[in-house]
């Protein structure tokens, strides 16, 4: 199951990428050079195929492919972190995939 929302395709279109380590923006220059995929722990079209740099220069030229490429990643991240969480969910560790999911993030998990 997916929640259904615009969100990761509107960020994409702003040009914020979302990965296992938080967001990031595309837009910053730190990219433009950048070989690295988007998320090295995606297995995504894009992150098996391009570069943030490739991405950057995209984005920056305006290019089309910017945005589709980039919706595909929001949307596989988002496909595979609601996945994560029901596995979590069965396997009766939702709280131990919450820790880790903001520790990756350098966060403390907020209290529920």
């Amino acid at each position: 199951d997916m929640f259904d929302c615009v969100m990761p395709t509107r960020n994409a279109r702003n040009g914020t990428l979302f990965t296992s380590f938080g967001k990031i923006n595309i837009k910053s220059a730190r990219f433009a050079t950048d070989r690295a995929p988007i998320d090295p722990q995606c297995d995504c079209y894009a992150c098996r195929n391009y570069s943030r740099a490739y991405l950057s220069h995209l984005y920056r030229a305006g290019e089309l492919t910017f945005f589709r490429l980039a919706s595909l990643h929001n949307l596989h991240y988002y496909l595979n972190l609601m996945r994560q969480m029901r596995e979590a969910i069965t396997a009766g560790e939702f709280e131990k995939f919450r820790r880790n999911f903001y520790a990756k993030r350098g966060k403390d998990a907020p209290s529920i």
